[in-house]
């Protein structure tokens, strides 16, 4: 029977700070959208406002028998919220805010295909995982530099309803990323364990698993 030299906690580690990088990435985008959504309806109804008021103002001026404190009142109206709209720009915003939210979901992407290709893999090495792993937790934190901010009050808007949403299959809808996991008990560190589970539970690996193998090879 050949050794099995592979090192299951080393990799446990590493799964764990990959499930917290995509974890993050994975708020992260999902705040965006809910951010850019509220920008977005906020832009098209200002716009039907402005539309609407400036529609009522010039049939007040074509009836030309209305008291003039109306057609003052809705013109007032109409350039406040023109001046407010262009002030807040909530149209570029949201702009803003899809691209944020497109570029955190790309790398979301690669993460999850790193988990599910690559980390569960032995063959692939441990070298090789981390320095993915580095190459694109860099990348996240180029995003969090060059990307515009997202207020808390966006994440406010999510719950753990956003893991099901990215699931790819019935088991992802539960563990993201469990079967990456290479031993069955390891501490946990900045991620609760049903978390790691849904963000590497692919990438879950077990020692007895590389044992059977061996036997195997017998």
């Amino acid at each position: 029977m050949s050794k099995d030299d592979f090192d299951y906690e080393a990799h446990e580690r590493l799964r764990e700070r990959v499930a917290n990088e995509a974890d993050s990435v994975l708020w992260t985008f999902k705040a965006y959208y809910v951010g850019a959504d509220f920008y977005s309806k906020w832009d098209r109804r200002s716009d039907w406002t402005v539309f609407g008021i400036a529609g009522l103002l010039t049939v007040a001026l074509i009836w030309d028998s209305l008291p003039n404190i109306i057609p003052i009142s809705l013109a007032i109206s109409t350039a406040v919220i023109a001046g407010y709209q262009r002030m807040a720009n909530p149209g570029d915003t949201a702009e803003n805010y899809y691209r944020a939210a497109h570029a955190y979901q790309r790398l979301f992407d690669e993460f999850r295909d790193f988990i599910m290709l690559e980390l569960p893999d032995k063959k692939t090495g441990l070298e090789e995982m981390e320095e993915r792993y580095r190459e694109l937790a860099v990348r996240r934190r180029k995003l969090n530099e060059d990307m515009p901010e997202v207020t808390s009050k966006w994440y406010d808007e999510l719950d753990d309803s956003i893991y099901e949403e990215v699931g790819t299959h019935d088991m992802a809808k539960t563990k993201l990323t469990g079967s990456a996991k290479l031993i069955d008990e390891a501490p946990e560190k900045n991620l609760e364990g049903s978390v790691t589970d849904r963000i590497a539970g692919e990438a879950k690996l077990n020692e007895e698993d590389s044992t059977d193998e061996n036997e195997g090879e017998e």
